[in-house]
């Protein structure tokens, strides 16, 4: 049992706040073909024999007014009898000591659903029209049409096998997720904004899609639906859809779905670890470092790492604002990111750190990666804790502040 002294469901809130809030604020300032049998998907994970072995429980809870019992396994444990529990959907849930009714150990074994459980079980979970389409990763659960939920699929898959690709090259070991990765896509924005609600409980507003630390899960609609795009012309195939959506009007909406879908690989690959304390500049800047979408590539996704000008552009358009303490904040304080008012420039400065010290310290922050993946749930950092993390692979941030703000002067 680990003393946790702080609210559990208060700091998971925040957490998922925070993480929802940076994505979400793309909205405003820049803001998937793959046919396969369940059998397909995975391949044994060697890395199985290094994963904790949580306790498997039979929890009987009350929360929000409603009894629940759930099957599933410890994460933490803490001093008060509270609980993050995982099921065996990926879902995690969060419940206070005294809301605990009954504990008993399991006699079952813990075991993730397989790519058929999960779209059952997310399909029983939607409302009727719903259907499911399974890749070797991803299930896409939709009520739009089949053409599109094709080509969302087909742009996800390929992402994924970038990312991996990538940070592999880089010598980072990434292993393959666990659970089927769930994608919902809605049909219309109302019931996205609807069925979005456990997450957003304020609505989606200008939110095009995101990615739930609680559920695993990304939620967006079909983006060739809306207003701006039903003049294009026909959406009836993948050819059409993707002509569509290489739009230069449609590059920014494409690039929230894909921004979103990189939080929910690096959060299943091993990379970083849901509900931990993951600096908001590493986590939103990774993102956006891969957030500029490849749809000309069939097979890869050939432009990681090139320069996302959007970003450059406010980044360079902001440095007259450049303080003393800038760089040293961006590292030790997500507060920037959590301020509709502030994000847009927070996120720009993320990329741009990010680009800097792949590019000139590319070991040093492969080694960073590997030890923020350590991190375990629910324990929040104090500003002085992240700075000091950051400056053990880095160095101080004085240090290198002046050659990074000259090297991101001459990015062409």
């Amino acid at each position: 049992m680990q003393d946790h002294p702080f609210h559990l469901m208060t700091l998971a809130l925040t957490l998922a706040c925070a993480f929802v809030l940076g994505s979400t604020n793309l909205a405003y300032a820049y803001e998937a073909r793959i046919d396969s049998t369940a059998s397909e998907r995975r391949g044994k994970d060697k890395d199985k024999e290094d994963e904790p072995n949580y306790p498997v429980e039979d929890v009987t809870f009350r929360q929000n007014g409603k009894s629940r019992s759930l099957n599933g396994r410890v994460l933490l444990d803490a001093a008060d009898g509270g609980l993050l529990l995982q099921t065996n959907d990926a879902v995690l849930w969060t419940i206070q000591g005294d809301e605990v009714a009954t504990r008993t150990p399991s006699e079952k074994p813990f075991t993730p659903l397989k790519p058929d459980e999960m779209a059952e079980k997310v399909l029983a979970e939607m409302p009727p029209g719903f259907r499911v389409h399974t890749t070797p990763h991803y299930v896409v659960c939709y009520d739009t049409s089949r053409q599109y939920a094709l080509w969302t699929s087909s742009l996800l898959e390929r992402l994924h096998k970038a990312f991996t690709n990538y940070w592999e090259g880089e010598g980072i070991k990434i292993r393959e997720p666990e659970f089927p990765l769930v994608v919902l896509v809605f049909a219309e924005r109302r019931t996205y904004d609807q069925l979005s609600r456990d997450d957003l409980p304020g609505g989606a507003g200008n939110i095009i899609g995101f990615y739930s630390l609680r559920s695993n899960r990304i939620n967006t609609f079909d983006l060739t639906g809306t207003e701006a795009f039903r003049s294009l012309g026909s959406r009836g195939s993948i050819r059409e859809i993707n002509d569509m959506l290489s739009q230069p009007a449609a590059v920014p909406l494409v690039a929230t779905i894909v921004h979103e879908a990189t939080h929910q690989i690096a959060f299943n690959c091993g990379l970083q670890t849901r509900y931990s304390d993951i600096p908001l500049w590493l986590c939103e800047g990774m993102a956006v470092y891969f957030e500029a979408p490849d749809l000309a590539s069939k097979s890869g996704w050939r432009g990681i790492g090139k320069v996302n000008y959007p970003r450059l552009d406010t980044f360079r358009r902001n440095l007259g604002k450049w303080q003393n303490n800038t760089l040293k904040n961006l590292v030790s304080d997500n507060s920037r990111f959590r301020d509709p008012r502030q994000a847009s420039d927070a996120y720009a400065d993320a990329w741009a750190l990010n680009y800097y010290l792949i590019k000139y310290q590319p070991k040093s922050y492969a080694a960073y990666l590997k030890a923020l993946s350590k991190k375990p749930p629910l324990e929040e950092d104090s500003p002085a804790t992240r700075l000091a993390e950051f400056s053990e692979y880095f160095g101080e941030p004085k240090q290198f502040e002046q050659d990074f703000l000259k090297q991101m002067g001459r990015v062409k």
